[in-house]
């Protein structure tokens, strides 16, 4: 989904009648092709961009001190997606953004994006919808997956992010449910094992 369409969807925040404004202000947005396992941010480096996928998917993750990655976010078409201290406070980053497909991503530094949201009401309402939305799925997921099994996380991903799931790999999903590949297989197959089940008992 374009920038433009986004914004449009729902008339919201823009309608139509908005459309050569949403046009006018996208043309801010500098848009870049990136390569899979392609790099949009570094740790160390300050994120003083915001990023949003209008193709592809990216994923954001850290490096431990046993020098494991831990991936702690996947960001799909339509979403936005920065390193948030790195961003708010223009620290250097402690994660990393890198495209897990071929993508398309729009960006905007972030000293452009205040100067839309101080001359644009819309836009920045538009903007806090976008962000809060963001933060509150991530705080749902971070409490829910932190006092779940690894079973009941899969179960919770398969039944919210199921399209997500489709497109990572099992190394990746492993790393972001804070599990073994041996053991997300074993949990993989017992949850084919059920839903077979649960299948049966219906047709029954």
């Amino acid at each position: 989904m374009n920038i433009i369409e986004k914004a449009l969807q729902g008339n919201k925040f823009f309608t139509k009648k908005d459309l050569f404004l949403v046009e006018k202000l996208a043309s801010f947005l500098f848009s870049k092709k990136y390569k899979k396992k392609e790099l949009l941010l570094r740790e160390g480096e300050i994120n003083d961009r915001m990023f949003y996928v209008q193709k592809g998917l990216l994923r954001v993750y850290f490096i431990s001190e046993d020098g494991k990655e831990i991936n702690t976010w996947f960001v799909k078409e339509g979403e936005f997606v920065y390193a948030c201290h790195s961003f708010h406070y223009q620290i250097p980053s402690e994660e990393y953004i890198e495209a897990m497909e071929d993508s398309v991503i729009m960006s905007i530094k972030k000293e452009t994006w205040l100067m839309l949201l101080r001359n644009n009401h819309k836009l920045a309402l538009f903007t806090v919808h976008e962000l809060m939305a963001n933060i509150a799925e991530f705080a749902t997921q971070a409490s829910v997956l932190r006092l779940m099994t690894g079973e009941k996380k899969y179960e919770y991903l398969k039944t919210h992010k199921s399209d997500i799931i489709d497109r990572i790999s099992q190394k990746h999903l492993a790393s972001y449910l804070g599990v073994d590949t041996t053991y997300l297989s074993k949990i993989i197959n017992n949850y084919k094992n059920n839903e077979e089940n649960r299948d049966i008992q219906k047709a029954i």
